[in-house]
């Protein structure tokens, strides 16, 4: 699972009104309109639409990192890969200025991210450890849980959950991490371990439907392992009730479908 991607949310933009004429002021202020629209087309899933007004932001004021930000994670959405890369690359050159800004920060968060979905683990790691090692990073668990996965997928189990334990210390209910634990433990096949740390993942109340539907495959998953039938089918009828024609919600039916 990929995690740690920054949470949707408008920005507060800034603005030096005495370096501005009134006309560059209200260019400005129109494009960050325009750019908050887009925005909320991407928090809304509309992706397509979300692509088109951040664009046309863009073209209102080209040197504004959170747009460029915005965008980059729009293509990334859109499995616009490389252009999404291109536009978070931008992104931290024009925030460049404010390296402890939140705009830089969660760029080179969001690209940790975009590099686990390219399969680009080592340039992830990378990427998680600048914002690790930055003391003013104020969410290091989510750059922390980034690089534990992209160990994971590299098969450095031991380094991805030291990864995750720190995310943990930092944050003890941060679900993407309890469910990446989960799931190393599950590969390690310590069944109990890994059924306690879905359980307490859930326990958060903090998941939305997909993420839970995933949960609840995963427990169902290790129920099956177990040998115990009843509980899988509990598990995988909670992953299609969450998630009835979502990814987690389709594989649930084909398993229900063999339990029967």
């Amino acid at each position: 699972m990929l995690c740690a991607l920054m949470t949707l949310g408008v920005g507060c933009a800034t603005t030096t009104t005495t370096s501005l004429s009134d006309k560059e002021l209200n260019e400005r202020t129109q494009a960050i309109a325009v750019r908050d629209v887009g925005i909320d087309h991407l928090a809304s899933g509309r992706t397509a639409m979300s692509i088109r007004k951040l664009q046309q932001a863009l073209a209102m004021n080209p040197e504004d990192p959170e747009t460029m930000l915005w965008l980059g994670e729009a293509y990334r959405r859109k499995g616009m890969l490389d252009r999404a890369e291109e536009s978070l690359l931008q992104a931290i050159e024009l925030s460049s200025k404010d390296r402890s800004g939140r705009t830089h920060q969660e760029t080179i968060l969001n690209l940790s991210a975009l590099y686990i979905q390219m399969k680009r683990y080592d340039d992830a790691i990378a990427q998680s450890e600048i914002l690790i090692q930055d003391p003013t990073f104020g969410s290091p668990w989510r750059a922390l849980t980034n690089r534990g996965w992209a160990q994971f997928q590299l098969g450095d189990y031991d380094d991805a959950q030291q990864s995750y334990d720190e995310a943990l210390d930092f944050f003890p209910t941060y679900w993407p991490a309890r469910l990446n634990l989960g799931i190393l433990e599950q590969k390690r096949r310590n069944y109990v371990e890994s059924i306690r740390q879905y359980e307490m993942a859930l326990e958060t109340n903090r998941l939305g439907a997909d993420a839970i539907a995933e949960v609840n495959y995963r427990l169902a998953e290790v129920y099956v392992a177990l040998g115990r039938r009843q509980r899988a089918i509990e598990h995988f009828s909670v992953a299609v009730e969450q998630s009835p024609y979502g990814e987690w919600g389709a594989q649930s039916k084909s398993y229900l479908e063999l339990l029967r």
